[in-house]
């Protein structure tokens, strides 16, 4: 699809995708509060739930207090632990069979686990296949209550209106896409991610500012998906490095659990950009984590977006306090591209991807661009020359 049917196609959506009702779950936050989940349950009147997560989890204990709660509310439960990152549509379909007789489904983990568990919760309501439901509205009946409970401060999927599943054959990641997929609560439990490795910090946190900065640059941004873009920057930049510093820091771990719930809120509503089209590519096909594909991609493509997005960035940078007041538009969003550099080598985000070869740079365009164009509102196209400049700073370099 070329660039003029691109812009025609986003600008007819335009007004669908704003129409569109995109619900909120309803939100608890705070240290302790996922033994909230058993009394959510014996309100909603369940009897049997699906617990879902990922067998590191269920082995180190992280969802004692999840489950002792479910038995203390007299709700019978099931653990599937079989999750694996970047899921696939058979792990979805094992996690199906698990949840025969469960009439909910509580989901304890990163990204993926939330992307399973949506899926799962669709796919047992509707009679159908993960597959089947693949692509945009097509979820007709309503899912299963979710309760979603993240464990990582990145993907924002508990308030999302999307799960994104691999497919094994083709190597490519699908969406499903439809309101309805939005948990009904969501439980913002800091204590769930002090054990947090600092790498895996660090990859979310740049996810959850990818998808604050993608919104924010959006062709369908508005003042309310700006001010939720707006409130994750700042609670990242703020509270990223002293978790880093204090992993043990509740009220850091919180501000980025409150971070990425907000950046998901902000993206639901605007869809994203070039980084997701190239990081699920680049993700899908070589095996490279969602969260760090993200962060290597970012500085880049914001820099790509610089020349029409001055005054967005700019008005970032003043509310980081960038420069000096009297500055330009253009000093200062320059400056908080900057930031977005320095802020990778603070968290030693690597600046390649070393499974990604040269070799493959072609078909990663291909597949980013048939994702992006016509659906991403992007402020501004890559040209495929550009693209490839953009692939070859970040794959595998080249021996000599």
């Amino acid at each position: 699809m070329n660039t003029t049917m691109s812009k025609l196609s986003v600008a007819v959506r335009k007004p669908v995708i704003k129409i569109v009702s995109k619900p909120t779950p309803v939100t608890y936050i705070g240290p302790g509060r996922a033994k909230e989940a058993g009394r959510l349950l014996k309100m909603l009147g369940a009897k049997k739930t699906l617990v879902i997560t990922d067998s590191f989890l269920h082995q180190s204990g992280l969802l004692d207090g999840v489950e002792e709660s479910i038995r203390s509310a007299g709700v019978d439960h099931v653990v599937y632990d079989g999750v694996q990152p970047d899921p696939t549509f058979a792990i979805v379909a094992e996690a199906k069979k698990a949840c025969s007789g469960c009439d909910a489904v509580v989901a304890v983990g990163g990204g993926s686990v939330m992307d399973t568990a949506k899926a799962v919760a669709a796919a047992v309501a509707n009679h159908t296949s993960a597959e089947a439901l693949a692509g945009m509205l097509k979820v007709r009946r309503r899912p299963l209550p979710l309760i979603a409970v993240p464990t990582t401060a990145g993907t924002g999927s508990e308030t999302t209106v999307a799960a994104i599943i691999s497919d094994s054959a083709t190597h490519s990641k699908k969406q499903l896409l439809d309101p309805k997929l939005v948990p009904m609560f969501a439980i913002l439990d800091p204590e769930l991610t002090v054990g947090l490795p600092k790498h895996t910090t660090a990859h979310t946190a740049l996810d959850a500012l990818t998808h604050a900065l993608e919104a924010y640059v959006a062709g369908y941004a508005d003042e309310e998906t700006d001010r939720q873009a707006r409130i994750a920057v700042r609670l990242i930049f703020q509270y990223l490095p002293k978790v880093q510093e204090d992993p043990t820091d509740l009220e850091g771990r919180e501000a980025l659990l409150t971070a990425s719930f907000f950046a998901g809120m902000a993206f639901t509503r605007t869809y994203v950009g070039y980084v997701h089209a190239f990081a699920h590519t680049i993700g899908g096909k070589f095996g490279v984590p969602h969260g760090l594909a993200n962060a290597v991609l970012l500085p880049h493509i914001m820099r790509y977006y610089l020349p029409v997005s001055y005054k967005r960035f700019a008005e970032l940078g003043r509310m980081l306090k960038l420069g000096m007041p009297g500055d330009s538009d253009q000093i200062k969003a320059t400056r908080f591209v900057k930031l977005l550099y320095k802020l990778n080598r603070q968290m030693g985000i690597p600046t390649r991807f070393e499974k990604f070869p040269a070799s493959a740079i072609e078909e990663v365009i291909d597949m980013a661009f048939q994702e992006c164009h016509g659906t991403y509102p992007v402020p501004r196209y890559f040209t495929r020359e550009h693209a490839r400049k953009l692939m070859e700073a970040v794959c595998a370099k080249e021996e000599a």
